[in-house]
């Protein structure tokens, strides 16, 4: 709690300072900055991916999914609600509500090609940037999440052969609030020539007594399930745009995405053990401005590797994706 508390300060210190000058109001309408980079493992950007994976979680009733690819489809909308902007000081807010579902399904399966698993979340976003006279640091800024919900659900051809044909099969309703805030440094807002630019941020329970699970004892078989007991999570974001170069333009942009997360690693029996494990996602496409230059379509080869971001196969270490991605954004 302590955590949230230096983060409101510091926000409430940069509205602050925007409200000392002349008010600049706008509702509904879309702002270029605070947007999540393309390599954030939950954001509400739009992607259609064809990838190939290395495990699941051991209750999979199929064991040949290695050999084919899977569809993953992210699909959300980041809602404006209000924005300001003071251009005397080069400061702006704004206040946007997101939502997003993440979805896997093993298409290529030729009898029923199931859904493996879906994750839905959303959640409050207050973003905050100045902007800088500087060649290299071009804007500073934070952002805080008050408020996040996120619950998962297993595909139901995945529950009913696993309760049919796997020993000990369980259901874990993953289901919980939480906050985050980041500090960021370069935001790419509408800036359009080769740019670095870095994020790095705390996730943190908002009830860390109930975890990040809960059982129902039908669903697990009435087997004695811990719940989690780690409730933070930090992650370190870059993302470099070339505009200017070797085959790119201000239109067609090279791209780099990339996230290092450290999070929990979960543990449904007690032999298992809940441990804090990195986790990397990369990105590396082009990223293509549309004409009214408000929206992107990207194209891009991704890597995943670290604990299984899917559902209730958080419990699962060593997981590996890798394919391609169309994101629209």
């Amino acid at each position: 709690m302590k955590y949230l508390l230096i983060f409101f300060m510091i926000s409430v210190f940069f509205v602050a300072h925007g409200f000392s000058q002349t008010h600049n109001f706008r509702f509904f309408e879309n702002s270029e900055f605070g947007k999540p980079f393309v390599s954030d493992i939950r954001s509400p950007i739009i992607k259609m991916e064809l990838v190939k994976l290395n495990d699941l979680d051991g209750n999979y009733y199929l064991n040949d999914f290695s050999n084919r690819p899977f569809i993953e489809t992210h699909l959300g909308a980041d809602i404006p609600l209000i924005a300001y902007h003071n251009a005397e000081n080069n400061f702006s807010w704004k206040l946007n509500a997101d939502i997003a579902s993440i979805v896997l399904v093993d298409m290529f399966e030729t009898s029923t090609a199931p859904v493996i698993n879906n994750d839905y979340f959303f959640g409050l976003s207050l973003s905050l940037l100045k902007n800088l006279d500087h060649k290299k640091l071009k804007n500073i800024g934070v952002q805080l999440v008050p408020i996040f919900h996120e619950s998962t659900h297993l595909g139901d051809e995945f529950i009913m052969h696993g309760q049919a044909l796997v020993p000990d099969f369980k259901r874990i309703n993953i289901s919980y609030e939480a906050w985050e805030f980041a500090f960021v440094l370069n935001d790419p807002n509408t800036i359009r020539l080769n740019l670095l630019s870095f994020k790095a941020g705390i996730h943190g329970l908002w009830f860390p007594s109930e975890g990040y699970y809960g059982i129902d004892s039908l669903e697990v078989g009435g087997v004695d399930v811990p719940l989690s007991s780690k409730h933070f999570e930090y992650f370190i974001q870059m993302n470099y745009q070339q505009t200017e170069g070797f085959l790119c333009s201000k239109r067609w942009m090279q791209e780099i995405s990339v996230e290092a997360r450290n999070r929990v690693k979960f543990a449904y029996d007690y032999e298992s053990q809940e441990e804090r494990l990195w986790s990397v996602n990369v990105y590396l496409g082009y990223r293509h401005l549309l004409k009214n230059q408000k929206s992107s379509l990207g194209f891009y080869v991704r890597y995943y590797y670290g604990v299984n971001p899917h559902g209730q196969m958080r419990n699962t270490a060593d997981f590996q994706s890798i394919g391609y991605s169309i994101v629209y954004r």
